[in-house]
């Protein structure tokens, strides 16, 4: 319960952190300008190879690093579309059309209500969604699930109550199993997810919990493989690959990351500094994207040649949105067009709704889970178990702890 003198202390700290609020939002426009003499794009993409092969510890040290992969263009740093669209709104919207005729897309999103310590009924409820635009025409599913008791334990080496990657790996299971069953006869089609394949949220788990997380990942990018849908990551990211290259690359590129102890003063600069913030400055032309990259991270790469998972990425932008971009790079092996196949399909869904993909949007409205839904849900668990008092004749009670119950009415 936020109290009045909360509030007055609030604005008073806030006063105190002009300075931190101004240089948020307007500090990063002083940061590109110092950052020019970092860009990776102004680098060898030989030479930043070679780097970052004779350093392996720089992917765990730094965390994240990308690893060029598309030379002829690397020095540029933009990449316009080929026949892109038109300036012109009407003659936009027409060549939006046009591509989106010649490519099917669709996004899938979910929603779950997980299992709350506080109620002594275990349960969770997930939710997931697919919008398919295809031929002008659309397609919708929706897909729920429900898990009770033992259900959210899982069972490796040892007993577990689910955590992020079991939850992640269920709501997986479900999207294919409503791709199988609706989705299959539309195929093939590029699958917009919002979420990163390179999970580098991961970070922090154990190696235990990372193996899990990525053997699920990988079958379930394989399963979609097999269903000859091509699943692209499409999202706003804090990532730093790009960054990290190039201080990488001009600051330290004789020294072992692993051997230094401390940032040094031109790195601290840059530690609020994330890739979305640099390319505000490259990606000049809008609908341009950056040449694509292998992204390295602690989590999906031990170095540039040993992947648990091997994926493309770039970036690009529409109006004032700068997205991150991943694929599976067997996809581009396949075809060697899929840069460019990715790249219209992304900038064309992008435009109908302002810099995001349209069909993700559709998709996130459908599975949301909104406060009221998650009460009608816990209503329904709820008579269920007063169904099942009378049914059997026990004395049985869903209920909240006693904590749940005083911070619910706002009393603690």
């Amino acid at each position: 319960m936020l109290q009045e003198l909360s509030i007055q202390r609030l604005s008073q700290n806030l006063v105190l952190k002009e300075k931190k609020i101004f240089e948020s939002l307007s500090g990063y426009k002083n940061l590109n300008e110092k950052f020019e003499q970092y860009n990776p794009f102004n680098l060898d993409p030989r030479e930043i190879r070679e780097t970052i092969a004779d350093d392996r510890s720089c992917i765990s040290v730094l965390g994240s690093i990308a690893f060029p992969l598309e030379d002829s263009f690397w020095d540029r740093g933009q990449i316009m579309l080929e026949d892109g669209p038109y300036e012109n709104e009407g003659r936009k919207f027409e060549w939006v059309n046009k591509v989106l005729d010649e490519i099917s897309v669709c996004g899938t999103d979910a929603s779950t209500i997980r299992h709350n310590l506080h109620l002594n009924l275990l349960y969770a409820y997930t939710q997931v969604a697919v919008f398919l635009r295809k031929f002008g025409r659309y397609v919708e599913g929706v897909l729920d699930d429900v898990k009770v008791g033992d259900e959210l334990y899982f069972m490796g080496n040892e007993i577990k109550l689910f955590e992020d990657e079991h939850y992640q790996m269920w709501n997986w299971d479900l999207t294919l199993k409503l791709l199988n069953e609706k989705f299959y006869q539309h195929t093939p089609f590029i699958l917009f997810l919002d979420e990163s394949l390179s999970v580098s949220y991961a970070r922090n788990y154990t190696s235990e919990r990372r193996k899990l997380l990525l053997d699920s990942l990988n079958n379930y990018l394989k399963k979609l493989y097999e269903l000859n849908i091509f699943p692209v990551a499409v999202y706003f990211s804090l990532d730093r690959g790009l960054v990290n290259c190039g201080l990488k690359c001009t600051l330290c590129s004789n020294t072992k990351c692993s051997h230094c102890s401390n940032l040094s003063e031109q790195e601290r600069v840059f530690k609020t500094f994330c890739d979305k913030h640099f390319l505000y400055n490259v990606l000049t032309k809008n609908y341009s994207r950056t040449p694509y990259f292998r992204p390295l991270n602690s989590v999906i790469a031990e170095s540039e040649e040993k992947l648990h998972v091997d994926l493309i990425a770039f970036y690009v932008r529409v109006d004032d949105s700068i997205l991150r971009v991943e694929f599976p790079k067997i996809f581009l092996e396949k075809d060697e067009n899929a840069v460019n196949l990715v790249h219209k399909a992304v900038v064309a869904d992008s435009i109908l709704s302002g810099g995001y993909p349209l069909t993700l949007s559709r998709a996130h409205e459908l599975a949301v889970l909104s406060g009221r839904d998650r009460n009608v849900v816990h209503e329904i668990v709820y008579n269920k178990a007063l169904e099942l008092c009378k049914k059997y004749g026990y004395n049985l009670e869903v209920k909240f702890s006693r904590k749940n119950e005083l911070k619910a009415r706002g009393v603690l």
